[in-house]
């Protein structure tokens, strides 16, 4: 039987309720959080946590708003 995750990236119903997306978006919210508290010089930084929290990137990102 597929996991929740594997029916969410797949596009099909699933169970937002799951322990383990339950923990994937609390530590999504956790780095977002930590990005947002970075300063605009500290570009080294922020690039790893965007990397980590897009899981692939392209050589040159940052993120604006």
């Amino acid at each position: 039987m597929r996991t929740e995750k594997e029916k969410m990236l797949a596009g099909e119903m699933y169970n937002p309720a799951d322990p383990v997306l339950l923990k994937d978006r609390e530590e999504a919210r956790r780095k977002v959080r930590i990005y947002n508290q970075t300063l605009e010089a500290e570009g080294e930084k922020r690039t790893k946590l965007l990397k980590e929290l897009l899981g692939s990137t392209g050589k040159n990102i940052y993120i604006t708003w």
